[in-house]
């Protein structure tokens, strides 16, 4: 009975253990993990060209590398906000405005809302993202890969993750200005904005008109109304 006993405990070891790598072996960073514990972009017009960018001295790292301000405040004024094409805008941080992230696989941004404002579908192809409110009420949502709707309204202190590479989107529903700070899991995780891949890259007209249901004629409309031109 002891050596049934434990050759059953040492079965289900294995299967734990067989369990946990193949977890562990699908779950990973949008980015290769650093061989260094950091890597200072040294962005220079004479560094070397890598994927990514290569790292200064060690004796040349200062403590405002690994420090960005940047989102004290918003980059711009309410009403240059609201006159923006969608009525949101976007700052953020690479290692060209903060070196100290190189190699670390994550990036950070501040959003900045007006009422109404709209950061519009798009996709990272590179990296997981989470939202969290700052200030405000923000709806936002993903749509994932058999064409579900993910949402929720947001407030101040709620947190919403979008999976990597799904199109997602964020609009001001409140009645004030909204703010949030986002993190993705890449340096460069890509900004595919879906309207512009669709009707700001010369695909032919046809290809759109049968995609969509549409004519020539709102697929010329469609393309000049387009926020980011």
């Amino acid at each position: 009975m002891a050596q049934s006993s434990s050759t059953t405990v040492l079965s289900l070891l294995f299967i734990a253990l067989c369990a946990t790598a193949s977890f562990m072996s699908a779950v990973h960073a949008a980015d290769p993990d650093p061989l260094q514990d950091y890597c200072v972009a040294d962005v220079s017009a004479n560094a070397p060209l890598l994927n990514g960018f290569a790292c200064k001295p060690r004796s040349a790292a200062t403590d405002e590398d690994f420090t960005f301000t940047g989102f004290r405040k918003a980059s711009k004024s309410d009403s240059e906000i609201a006159k923006s094409p969608t009525g949101a805008i976007a700052v953020l941080t690479t290692p060209l405005n903060y070196p100290g992230i190189n190699t670390q696989g994550i990036t950070h941004a501040r959003l900045d809302f007006a009422v109404g404002g709209v950061i519009p579908l798009h996709t990272h192809p590179r990296g997981a993202e989470t939202i969290f409110i700052l200030k405000g009420t923000v709806y936002t949502g993903f749509i994932s890969d058999d064409n579900k709707l993910f949402a929720a309204t947001l407030k101040q202190g709620d947190v919403f993750v979008f999976p990597k590479g799904l199109s997602h989107f964020q609009i001001n529903v409140g009645k004030e200005t909204a703010i949030s700070f986002n993190t993705l899991t890449s340096q460069s995780p890509g900004f595919l904005v879906t309207a512009n891949q669709i009707f700001q890259t010369n695909i032919t007209s046809a290809v759109i008109e049968k995609s969509f249901g549409i004519d020539a004629d709102l697929v010329k409309k469609l393309e000049a109304s387009v926020p980011y031109q």
